[in-house]
């Protein structure tokens, strides 16, 4: 994991545009169906999941591109990071506003948000992971 992590560092910012990227131009084709499982008793969206990973890797791939030498983030670049996605959540949502047959949901924004604040917790624990397989910690 040590290895990977550090291999992609160089990359974070590229991969960080080629996501963005991706998440907008998907979030500008109209009229996709929802995908649901269908059971006895009710419909389960499966889009919200897909909200909840599509914005951690966002946030990991964020994290990762913004990160110091030595894979440390200051609390000022921390939060403005944060805030940042959680802004591109919001205004992507009311972006599809704009889309024939697409909706602006209030709970697409809270699975982002929580695959933000998800991600967040995993990227620190990732990011300690590899500085004490570098020997800095």
């Amino acid at each position: 994991m040590v290895k990977l992590i550090k291999y992609l560092r160089p990359f974070a910012r590229y991969l960080l545009i080629a996501w963005v990227a991706i998440i907008i131009i998907l979030s500008s084709i109209p009229n996709i169906p929802t995908l649901k499982i269908h059971t006895a008793k009710s419909d389960f969206r499966l889009d919200y999941f897909m909200h909840f990973g599509e914005y951690g890797v966002l946030t990991f791939m964020a994290f990762l591109a913004f990160a110091e030498d030595g894979f440390r983030i200051n609390w000022k670049r921390f939060i403005t990071v944060a805030i940042g996605l959680v802004m591109f959540a919001i205004l992507d949502e009311l972006h599809q506003k704009l889309i024939p047959g697409r909706t602006c949901s209030i709970r697409d924004v809270a699975s982002d948000v929580t695959g933000v604040l998800a991600a967040i917790v995993f990227t620190l624990l990732v990011f300690r992971s590899v500085r004490i397989g570098m020997g800095k910690e």
